[in-house]
């Protein structure tokens, strides 16, 4: 919307993200399934009716086939930067990577290869606490910028208020200005299979997520464009 050719890969094993674009439950295809079955793992690419491009994980087999790509990450730390070349995007794409919290080395893959790490955090105090210790391991052990996001965040409950003021005073340095509101858009969007803002435009979350790409992109030092 912010007129910015943008590339989505889900690095989560879960493979959820996909149906975020309207892809089908039954679908197994994805990067890690043909990396783990020797074909070109940019020829997962989907697009969804709405012209945005994204990556699936894909659903793999096993345990034993997820901890080979696990291994094989772990052996060849910088090959989604180096795969990321070989596309030839061009040079002003956002690439956002869903990453997981666990395996580390599906994580460390994307932050090696990013400029920005947002970690989120829901208003509760385990979420609060995990999201703070995951942001000052990656800070520290990848020298990436690392920004916490509040989610999910509901201003009529008090503990969400004092969560968002905890952030404010203890973490302010690397607290995202920008909050998301718990919306119920956001589950019912998910539901149909639809972004958002092709489900609910005007939305709170919808609005939300808006002055977060504009956030970012002038974070990154790239110009903005109105809606």
């Amino acid at each position: 919307m912010l007129n910015r050719k943008t590339l989505s890969v889900d690095w989560c094993p879960d493979n959820f993200l996909r149906m975020h674009f309207g892809m089908s439950f039954g679908d197994r295809q994805g990067w890690a399934l043909n990396l783990l079955e020797q074909r070109d793992w940019y020829a997962a690419g989907y697009q969804s009716d709405s012209g945005l491009d994204f990556l699936p994980f894909g659903r793999v087999a096993n345990d034993d086939e997820l901890e080979r790509l696990v291994a094989w990450m772990r052996s060849s730390p910088s090959v989604f930067a180096e795969k990321l070349d070989t596309l030839q995007m061009p040079a002003d794409t956002i690439v956002l990577c869903d990453c997981p919290r666990a395996p580390s080395a599906l994580r460390k893959q994307p932050v090696a290869a990013a400029d920005l790490v947002f970690v989120l955090a829901a208003p509760d105090p385990l979420s609060y606490g995990a999201a703070v210790q995951l942001a000052a391991e990656i800070s520290d052990a990848q020298q990436v910028e690392t920004i916490i996001l509040l989610n999910k965040f509901d201003s009529t409950r008090r503990l969400d208020r004092d969560i968002s003021v905890l952030l404010n005073t203890q973490q302010k340095q690397h607290l995202s200005p920008v909050q998301i509101h718990r919306d119920e858009s956001v589950r019912e969007a998910l539901a149909c299979k639809q972004l958002v803002f092709d489900f609910s435009p005007s939305s709170q979350a919808a609005y939300d997520f808006t002055t977060l790409a504009t956030w970012t992109l002038a974070r990154l030092g790239q110009a903005t464009e109105s809606v």
